[in-house]
């Protein structure tokens, strides 16, 4: 069944600036895609990623450069042959799931083949700033049962950054993701200072 096309772009104030290594947020361009069969309509929204060059311009140009044929899409299998990996093909994709479920009856989890939906842990991101922000920011986040850390590769920066978010919630899981600052020698003290309590 032919649907139609539609999308904007919303841009959300962050609350902080987020800051992660070389790079500093203050923003969020989101695309939000509506697929609209004259019945029903699928909503999908997304990103990108900037590092890979796929922010809110480029997924407008993708939709663009494919609206026949997402129009024209009659399942969320062709969407794979429409769009490669992306922001796009994500959005479109969570349309279809939607405007999927609502032409069938049948509940989105119901069709990805899942009994029942079922809470999981949510882990809440602390970009870089100075230590006791960012303790603060630990101390902020209250129900959080896991914190991701931002950090920038200043090595005793970074250490004090860990210590102090540790002391202000014992009681969380800590995880960082090694970047291109990211040195053996943090890896070694952090896993060292709190064995088990980090994921790096």
């Amino acid at each position: 069944m032919p649907q139609t096309l539609s999308y904007r772009v919303e841009t959300h104030r962050l609350a902080a600036p987020f800051r992660i290594s070389g790079y500093v947020f203050e923003a969020s361009d989101v695309v939000v895609v509506e697929l609209d069969d004259g019945r029903n309509r699928g909503r999908g929204e997304a990103a990108g990623v900037y590092y890979l060059g796929d922010e809110a311009p480029q997924i407008v140009e993708a939709l663009e450069q494919n609206r026949a044929a997402i129009e024209a899409c009659g399942s969320r299998e062709e969407v794979r042959q429409i769009l490669p990996p992306g922001g796009a093909r994500n959005a479109v994709d969570c349309s279809m799931w939607e405007l999927e479920a609502l032409r069938s009856g049948i509940p989105a989890h119901r069709l990805a083949g899942i009994d029942a939906p079922r809470p999981l842990v949510t882990t809440f991101t602390l970009g870089a700033d100075e230590p006791s922000k960012m303790a603060e920011g630990a101390r902020n986040y209250a129900s959080a049962k896991a914190i991701k850390i931002k950090l920038t590769g200043s090595f005793e920066l970074d250490i004090e950054r860990v210590r102090a978010i540790r002391e202000a919630r014992p009681d969380v899981w800590l995880g960082s993701t090694p970047t291109r600052v990211s040195t053996a020698r943090c890896c070694r003290h952090w896993c060292r200072r709190w064995p088990g309590r980090m994921f790096l």
